[in-house]
């Protein structure tokens, strides 16, 4: 992790699996979803003990059939992990691992799972992508397909189960974005109305990193992206990027009532204005702007009843 600078801001708050680009914000990043699904493979982070399987030498298992919980478009941000929940039918209970590829091609990346000859049942794992990857593609929502499998005890996979996702590096005012997801997932994490949301802003070049804790004692931080409360960190941008520097920090499901303390630490750069907006319910309850340097100091309270 990076040395930080001694910058605090301190404070109170509440707060909370792809076809192609459908809009153009001028950057000249990778718009192609091919070249786009490829590194979000790349860049596909899974837990311990997954492995890689190439399609082309393996059967398929007809008997198989999986589906996933929701047909609707999953927003996906970089650093923010996610849980895939992957359901299967096996009439010869020999499902042993679920798995996933972005795009149409290349390998299937598996995650075993403990179904012990069950003929039906869901895999639950949990992935990210690699953050900073929007740094290398253009600044709008992108949509691509996921594909989803599933692999029994002989080595053999299902077919697919086809999966509309959104890679979000747009912003909420890209028109990618708005004919995509929804507001509250352009932003960079998938949120709910009504659920506490925390957003930092700011200009120029330097790195800020923001860092929340909740009334239940739990941190967010860069390295931390979820805790156990439910909250979740969005880590859009480190510095000087095309689509705007901003993080943000939400609960899914209302966030604990209580006090919140925030901070955020400046890495590198010189002295940048940043603007702080708290909502709850959908609405802005709350906007603080500052500036910051190393050594400043600044504080905003939020109780969440």
């Amino acid at each position: 992790m990076k040395n930080f600078y001694l910058l605090t801001l301190i404070g109170i708050l509440f707060c909370y699996s792809c076809s192609e680009d459908n809009g153009d914000s001028g950057n000249p990043g990778i718009s192609d979803p091919t070249q786009i699904a490829n590194l979000m493979n790349d860049n596909l982070v899974l837990p311990a003990g997954s492995f890689i399987v190439d399609p082309s030498t393996v059967e398929i298992d007809e008997s198989i059939t999986i589906r996933s919980g929701s047909s609707s478009i999953v927003p996906i941000a970089s650093g923010q992990s996610m849980t895939n929940a992957i359901s299967f039918n096996a009439p010869n209970g020999n499902v042993n691992a679920v798995g996933m590829r972005f795009g149409t091609t290349g390998p299937i990346y598996f995650v075993p799972i403990n179904t012990n000859g069950a003929t039906a049942g869901t895999g639950n794992f949990d992935f990210l992508i690699n953050q900073g990857i929007c740094a290398d593609l253009s600044q709008v929502c992108h949509d691509i397909k996921c594909y989803e499998f599933a692999q029994t005890s002989a080595g053999n996979i299902s077919r697919a189960n086809i999966r509309d996702v959104a890679m979000l590096c747009g912003n909420c005012d890209e028109p990618s974005c708005q004919g995509l997801v929804d507001a509250s997932d352009c932003g960079g994490l998938a949120g709910q109305d009504g659920s506490p949301r925390f957003n930092l802003t700011w200009s120029g070049s330097a790195d800020l990193d923001l860092y929340v804790r909740d009334p239940n004692g739990e941190t967010l931080s860069f390295n931390n992206p979820q805790s156990n409360s439910g909250g979740a960190l969005d880590v859009d941008c480190t510095g000087n990027c095309t689509g705007g520097n901003s993080e943000n920090i939400t609960w899914a499901n209302g966030g604990p009532s209580g006090t919140y303390q925030f901070y955020v630490n400046i890495f590198s750069g010189s002295t940048t204005s940043y603007t702080i907006t708290v909502r709850d319910n959908g609405s802005t309850v709350n906007t603080f702007n500052g500036t910051i340097s190393s050594g400043d100091s600044n504080t905003l309270s939020y109780t969440k009843n």
